[in-house]
């Protein structure tokens, strides 16, 4: 099956026995291509029947994607304006123009990500102080006290990161207990963390190249998901009162050291970055990817 023909089959509507309806898939499922980022159309809705631990039953994995999702919308619009303002400063058509498509992507994922908070309030949690917080700490001291190469430097060791983190996502198949909607959500997100992975380092590369700027980029980066995750983890887990269980910490060595071998293989590859001829594109993740989309198109 091809990609412009990947959509579900189209149905009868009751009544209208003429009228045929498109079924929208949650993501396009168009095929990867690294060389002509586009964002991908979405339709993902998030229903009250998803539970609060929607990850194999588990506060501590689902609090771990849960937490990402509670920084991860004002990292991205922070990245967008960012992005924005480094754009009249590219010489190279080409490169604008996947930068532009680098910067759609983020912004679908932030709107995306967006819609599930709803679920998170409507659950109970309290999380408003930690979104404003969020929301200050990168527009006003990332975005203004540090300027703008700084956080290039800091956008393209997130970048890393994340592509770190979605290929240890979807090479464990860590989803495959989720409930469907957000396995899919998560998996689409890690793809195309994967897709547009070079990216920001290029921008870095572009805005300059210092090999320092790239170290404490990536040092920043790495204090940005460790410490987001860490804190929203924490506060989702108090909220729900097992925070000192013994399942909540069995759980947590499991996550990070069980068949997943998260912390490890993180930490492994994180420290490829630090290599002075270092390219995201070193590392052969894009079949990880691939797989999601062409799962998506025989939907």
């Amino acid at each position: 099956m091809t990609a412009s023909s990947a959509a579900v089959a189209p149905r009868l509507s009751p009544g209208s026995p003429s009228t045929f309806v498109q079924a929208m898939p949650r993501f396009e499922p168009r095929p990867l291509d690294p060389a002509r980022l586009r964002p991908r159309r979405t339709a993902f809705s998030f229903p009250s029947s998803i539970s609060k631990h929607w990850l194999a039953g588990s506060p501590v994995q689902s609090h771990f994607f849960n937490a990402i999702n509670l920084f991860v919308v004002s990292f991205e619009d922070f990245m967008a304006r960012v992005m924005r303002a480094r754009l009249p400063n590219l010489e190279e058509p080409d490169f604008a123009r996947q930068i532009r498509g680098f910067m759609g992507q983020e912004s679908t994922h932030s709107f995306v990500h967006a819609k599930y908070l709803q679920n998170l309030k409507a659950q109970g949690y309290q999380i408003e102080g930690y979104l404003n917080a969020s929301e200050h700490i990168f527009s006003q001291w990332f975005e203004r006290r540090l300027g703008s190469r700084i956080s290039v430097a800091t956008i393209a060791g997130f970048e890393h990161l994340t592509a770190l983190l979605g290929e240890i996502i979807l090479s464990s198949r860590m989803l495959e207990s989720a409930e469907p909607v957000m396995k899919e959500m998560w998996e689409w997100h890690a793809a195309e963390e994967i897709e547009h992975k070079a990216l920001a380092f290029e921008l870095l590369k572009a805005t300059s190249g210092s090999f320092l700027l790239r170290m404490l980029g990536a040092l920043l980066g790495a204090l940005v998901v460790a410490g987001f995750i860490g804190v929203g983890m924490v506060m989702l887990l108090r909220q729900d009162g097992v925070l000192w269980s013994k399942r909540t910490w069995r759980d947590l060595k499991t996550l990070l050291f069980g068949p997943t071998r998260m912390a490890v293989r993180a930490v492994s590859i994180f420290l490829e970055y630090f290599r002075p001829g270092f390219h995201p594109n070193q590392r052969d993740t894009y079949a990880l990817a691939e797989e999601v989309f062409r799962q998506q198109a025989t939907k």
